[in-house]
């Protein structure tokens, strides 16, 4: 058994892990909340954006997305690089591994759900840091918009469609978004300027523009989903890692009272058997 020094060493431990996992959560919270702002700004920008690619098509009829249809898919795919997220990588490769076709080219975000894919065997072409921050994501982003330049550059592709998780009713989703060709029918919908833009640039020129900053906000909006849901996991974590510590802790309190007072019985035991209150 245990003695009660061994035990106290014990609970000292367990508190401390306790303080590191609160802070962890505390972190955890304040990205949440940060996130969660920025998201509602970054879709109100790329609404906007929406606006201007479809004014542009209405304006201009020799700028038309039906003709570039077809070629290749190019996969994006957001996970983590930090661990401690509960399910968070392991829903996306369920996912990733459903839709995916040999034709498709997959490119991964983050260093955890890499190793997630790779025990799946599931082949990818390109990798990519996540953001363990909001401040981390434009150095990541800048990276991430390289690469799949570089990509759209070597070969023949068109579609790209976008795989993250975000929160939806205090709820984990995970979205399949296909970002370029935008979506015509939504373009559509959306009712565009009766006048004409007034601009002295060529109309090719402002949509190449437009679409560019559609790819780029797109791109930010989900690694600040994919952070905000990460986070959301962690959370859950946390706060299931918190309740077992205060569990443990407690077990060990009473764990500690009963072998102090083993320890004090042997004591007294030992000193009456030593005959010390018969000597006189």
């Amino acid at each position: 058994m245990l003695s009660s020094a061994e035990v106290e060493k014990k609970i000292k431990a367990f508190h401390t892990i306790e303080d590191i996992v609160s802070v962890m959560k505390a972190y955890a919270g304040v990205t949440i909340r940060k996130t969660e702002e920025l998201v509602l700004n970054i879709r109100a920008y790329e609404e906007n954006i929406l606006y201007a690619i479809a004014d542009v098509m209405a304006h201009y009829p020799g700028i038309s997305l039906e003709k570039q249809l077809e070629g290749k898919r190019i996969l994006v795919a957001f996970g983590s690089s930090q661990g401690l997220c509960g399910p968070f990588n392991e829903k996306l490769v369920d996912v990733i591994s459903d839709i995916i076709n040999s034709n498709d080219t997959l490119f991964i975000i983050g260093k955890r759900l890499k190793s997630s894919i790779e025990l799946k065997y599931i082949p990818y072409f390109g990798y990519s840091n996540s953001a363990a921050s909001v401040n981390g994501i434009q150095p990541a982003l800048k990276d991430t918009v390289s690469k799949i330049m570089d990509m759209y550059n070597k070969e023949e592709y068109y579609n790209l469609t976008l795989i993250f998780t975000y929160i939806s009713e205090k709820k984990p989703e995970i979205s399949l978004e296909q970002i370029l060709p935008p979506d015509i029918v939504r373009l559509s919908a959306l009712k565009p300027l009766k006048f004409s833009p007034l601009t002295y640039a060529e109309p090719q020129i402002i949509f190449d523009k437009i679409m560019e900053e559609f790819l780029y906000i797109s791109l930010y909006r989900c690694y600040l989903e994919s952070l905000r849901s990460e986070n959301w996991y962690r959370m859950r974590s946390m706060e299931g890692a918190s309740e077992s510590l205060k569990r443990h802790i407690s077990e060990f309190g009473s764990l500690q009272k009963y072998v102090r007072q083993e320890e004090i019985t042997e004591e007294m035991l030992e000193i009456l058997g030593s005959g010390i209150f018969y000597r006189r």
